[in-house]
């Protein structure tokens, strides 16, 4: 043994460092890596696969589908009707990578669809992140994502493909807490060497307080500072541009004092239920609104009549004017 070495530091610290490692591992790190695996999973499903995976899940807390089958022809764009207690639930299943966020516009689109067709309520089912200000603008709306959606649609997976997501995370497991344990016992050692360090070195008992470096004397000013941009600072690029721009037409051409509700039907058509009946002049604002955007200026109009008007619905698409 070596002179000054302690055994029992040495072996006190390895066993706490390992154990408290092991059980972070098994306890914590493992479900969230079994987690995590299991929502790729579901985003690399497709579309009609993922959004049948959640009805059918949701059917085990009461909800029904109605006509799903015609609702799955409609695309990633359609909410699926959903029935509960008598009254009319609307869900929309937003596929996209799990490491991806899903904004406010994708929110504030469900809130207005299901306001518009008067809904007791609305689901949103994802495997991305729904990021903070999308929650709040999530009125009434239940939110599934990362621990929520797996939560709902873990237990609907075949059991062959969980068994299969268990044991990568429990070899994953393994690996790490044989890591750790080495880790700890590295730790453990050096720890049994410091009360031979402190007995050797009588200056750690009379620490001499270092004096304090001088200030550097700050350089004349010979002209206006420019300030350095920070590319940290720089501002990510918006993975739902189409979706934030799709809520910022809807917010604008519901404040036209003619307009009483406003909604996206399908990716390119956009209806209007108009308060009043309007000339081309005020179409021409809707027009104005749409012209902002280049991926939008070529949607369709769909213009409502009031229900006391004897117009019949209009559709017009505005790059034609």
């Amino acid at each position: 043994m070596l002179a000054g070495f302690s055994l029992t530091i040495a072996l006190l610290i390895t066993v706490l460092l390992g154990a408290a490692a092991t059980a972070w591992l098994w306890l914590v790190r493992r479900r969230q890596e079994e987690t995590a695996a299991g929502i790729g999973a579901l985003a690399d499903m497709r579309w009609r696969e993922f959004s049948r995976l959640v009805v059918e899940a949701l059917q085990t807390r009461g909800f029904e589908a109605e006509s799903i089958e015609q609702t799955l022809e409609r695309g990633p764009q359609a909410e699926l009707r959903l029935r509960r207690d008598g009254r009319t639930w609307l869900l929309a299943c937003k596929l996209a990578a799990a490491r991806s966020r899903l904004g406010v516009a994708t929110v504030r689109e469900l809130t207005d669809s299901v306001r518009f067709n008067g809904a007791a309520g609305g689901l949103l089912a994802t495997p991305a992140r729904i990021d903070a200000d999308a929650r709040k603008a999530a009125d009434g709306l239940e939110l599934f994502d990362g621990n929520a959606l797996w939560a709902l649609v873990g237990p609907m997976l075949p059991a062959s493909l969980r068994d299969d997501l268990t044991a990568n995370a429990r070899r994953r497991s393994v690996r790490e807490t044989a890591l750790a344990w080495v880790g700890a016992l590295v730790l453990g050692v050096a720890a049994g060497f410091v009360p031979a360090l402190m007995q050797d070195d009588p200056a750690a008992a009379t620490p001499v307080e270092a004096p304090a470096a001088p200030t550097p004397a700050q350089p004349a000013s010979t002209g206006p500072q420019v300030p350095v941009a920070d590319p940290s600072l720089a501002a990510p690029a918006d993975p739902n541009r189409e979706q934030f721009e799709r809520g910022e037409v809807i917010h604008a051409i519901a404040a036209l004092p003619w307009v009483e509700r406003v909604m996206w039907s399908t990716s390119s058509t956009l209806v209007i239920q108009q308060r009043e009946d309007v000339d081309q002049h005020d179409v021409h604002e809707v027009c104005n609104v749409l012209a902002r955007y280049d991926a939008l200026r070529a949607s369709r109009l769909q213009l409502q009549p009031p229900a006391a008007s004897e117009r019949k619905v209009r559709f017009l698409q505005c790059r034609a004017y």
